[in-house]
């Protein structure tokens, strides 16, 4: 854990995927929801928050980034870091690897979003277009990518997709806490917080679901027995992950429900509710920084198949 790389493309994980979860969130569950509760004031302070979350996460993203493709530099050439900035290295592995092309391909995509970030109208579906090929494309920075033929292209695919809906749920739980968060300090804010725990909760099952096939797909891809799954450090890692996602379901299930219906009560109750949504939907967020930080330290070990098959 005392590799620098493991910490950086976490931060790198978790910063992409809140940008992404944020604009969906704010397009798909903040924006009808304040359109259907017609509260003007509460709408334009939320919808402020979350862009400014947006915008940081945003450049987070690109400056972790930049620092992962340093210290990969760094490590495929054994330099410093200095002498992969001025013996020109850096841009070697940027122009002539495919990690840097991948690399050149998701900064564009991120200029792009930085574009549609304002959200107009006229630029939403760039945003999510954009918002989603960001995240998508880290799949050609892992273990998928480097696969060939037909189970290479499955394990890219559904590496996307694993990434596209931990994004989706993941990415838009601190936009949720944000929101219950605000509008419960709002006198007029208890339709607004009713109706985006009401439109949250088909996002996260069909997330959710995207996850549990996905997630199934790449562990057998990975690990492709249970000897490796249990037998090597990759393997015991990637366990650990899906016990902690579990984890992170049942606080899911919990608030989908049981504390959602209640929202639908008298004030008193789904105040209560809507408070205990946003306590679990921020336990939520401390696991999934977690597994986070296991995904960034998975991608520096080999497979567990990989593992296996050399000892």
């Amino acid at each position: 854990m005392d590799d620098p790389l493991i910490w950086v493309r976490a931060l790198h994980f978790a910063a992409t995927m809140m940008v992404t979860g944020g604009v969906l969130f704010l397009i798909f569950i903040a924006e009808p929801a304040f359109r259907a509760a017609g509260d003007t004031q509460v709408a334009a302070r939320v919808r402020s928050s979350l862009a400014w979350t947006a915008w940081v996460a945003l450049a987070v993203t690109v400056l972790s980034g930049a620092a992962w493709l340093l210290l990969l530099a760094q490590r495929v050439s054994e330099q410093s870091v200095a002498e992969v900035l001025s013996q020109g290295t850096l841009w070697t592995v940027l122009t002539q690897t495919d990690f840097g092309l991948a690399w050149t391909i998701r900064l564009a995509i991120a200029a792009l979003l930085a574009v549609a970030l304002p959200l107009s109208a006229r630029l939403r579906v760039v945003a999510i277009t954009a918002a989603a090929a960001l995240v998508g494309a880290l799949a050609w920075a892992g273990h998928a990518a480097a696969r060939e033929g037909a189970p290479g292209a499955i394990h890219l695919v559904s590496d996307i997709l694993h990434l596209v809906a931990a994004a989706a749920w993941f990415g838009a739980l601190i936009p949720l806490a944000l929101l219950l968060f605000a509008v419960r300090h709002a006198a007029t804010g208890l339709p607004v917080a009713r109706e985006a725990v009401r439109r949250f909760s088909p996002l996260g099952i069909l997330s959710v679901g995207t996850l549990v096939v996905s997630g199934a797909v790449n562990t057998w891809m990975l690990t492709g027995s249970v000897e490796a799954l249990v037998g090597t450090d990759y393997g015991r890692l990637l366990t650990l992950k899906i016990g902690l996602f579990l984890v992170m379901l049942s606080f899911g299930a919990i608030n989908r429900l049981w504390l959602s219906p209640r929202t639908a009560g008298a004030p008193p109750i789904a105040a209560g509710a809507l408070w205990r949504i946003e306590r679990n939907s921020l336990i939520e967020v401390l696991l999934g920084t977690i597994i986070i930080v296991i995904v960034g330290l998975l991608g520096t070990l080999p497979p567990g198949l990989e593992d296996l098959s050399n000892n």
